[in-house]
C-alpha cells in the first residue's frame, strides 16, 4: 500500500512539473523539476501516456498534458460553484467598465485563474484561464493574501520576493503595509508590479467564515488606467465581490 501511494505522489509531481511556460518538457526535464530518478519519470511517463493523461509530440520527443486531463480539468472548473455563482457578476464588469475582468483562487502559494473574460476593446489585456502567477505582486494576489492567514503568507513569500518590474515590492514590511492599505480601502492596486504596462485592482470574495475564497480583478493597459480610473474600478470590484461573498454565504457587515 505505502509503494503505491509513494508511486502515486511520484506520477503527481511529473504531471505538476508541466505549466504555462512548461508546456512540453523531455525526460531530463521532467526528472530535474520533479527531483526523481530518469528511469522513474520514463515508468511514469509510459503509464500516464497509456492512460491518455500525457502525450509524446513525435516530432521532439518531449511530452506534453494529454487530452483526457484537459476533459478532467473543465470538468472540475463546471463543478466549482464559485465559478458559476461568479460568472453574471463577471460579465457585467465587462460590460460596465469594457476591460478584461478575471476571478482567481490562491493555489500553493501562487495565484490560479479560473475564469478570464476579455475587454471587447481592441488594445487588451489577454490573461489566461489555467495560469499561475505569483501572489505578491498582482492585484488578486495581494486582495487575497491582505485578508488570508500568515500560513498563506508565509506560503506565498516563502522562497523570497522575487522582483519583476521596478515596481515590484520586493520587501516584506513594504508588502505588508501594502496589504494593510488594501484592507483599508477594500480592493488591491497593482500598477505594472508584475509586468511593464499592466495594471489591475482586484477585491476578495469571502466564504460564510468570511476567510477569502476567490478574487476578482478588472484589468487593462497602464495608460487607460490613471488615478480616477483606478478607484472607479477598485470600488467597482469591491462591491461586486462583496455581493458575491453574500451569494457565498457571507455576513459582511
Amino acid at each position: 500500500m505505502a509503494d503505491s501511494v509513494q508511486v502515486l505522489r511520484r506520477a503527481v509531481r511529473v504531471l505538476a512539473s508541466f505549466d504555462h511556460e512548461h508546456p512540453e518538457r523531455g525526460v531530463t526535464e521532467l526528472a530535474r523539476a520533479a527531483d526523481l530518478p530518469k528511469a522513474t519519470v520514463y515508468r511514469i511517463l509510459q503509464t500516464l501516456e497509456m492512460d491518455g493523461l500525457v502525450q509524446q509530440n513525435p516530432e521532439n520527443g518531449k511530452y506534453h498534458l494529454g487530452f483526457r486531463l484537459v476533459k478532467l480539468g473543465l470538468l472540475a472548473l463546471e463543478r466549482i460553484n464559485l465559478r458559476e455563482e461568479a460568472l453574471p457578476f463577471l460579465e457585467q464588469l465587462v460590460r460596465d467598465y469594457q476591460e478584461t475582468v478575471d476571478l482567481a483562487v490562491f493555489d500553493d502559494g501562487q495565484i490560479f485563474y479560473l475564469e478570464v473574460l476579455e475587454s471587447p476593446q481592441p488594445v487588451k489585456i489577454s490573461a489566461t484561464t489555467g495560469r499561475h502567477l505569483p501572489a505578491h505582486c498582482t492585484a488578486s494576489g495581494k486582495a487575497y493574501l491582505a485578508y488570508a492567514s500568515e500560513e498563506d503568507l508565509d506560503t506565498a513569500v516563502g522562497a523570497g520576493l522575487e522582483v519583476w518590474t521596478p515596481h515590484t515590492i520586493g520587501d516584506l514590511d513594504a508588502l505588508r503595509e501594502d496589504l494593510r492599505l488594501t484592507r483599508e480601502r477594500g480592493y488591491s492596486i497593482s500598477q505594472e508590479e508584475y509586468e511593464r504596462g499592466i495594471s489591475a485592482v482586484a477585491a476578495p470574495v469571502m466564504d460564510s467564515s468570511e476567510q477569502p475564497v476567490g478574487v476578482i480583478a478588472i484589468t487593462g493597459p497602464t495608460y487607460r488606467l490613471s488615478p480616477q480610473r483606478i478607484a472607479e474600478f477598485g470600488v467597482a470590484a469591491r462591491d461586486t465581490a462583496r455581493e458575491l461573498s453574500s451569494r457565498m454565504g457571507a455576513r459582511l457587515a
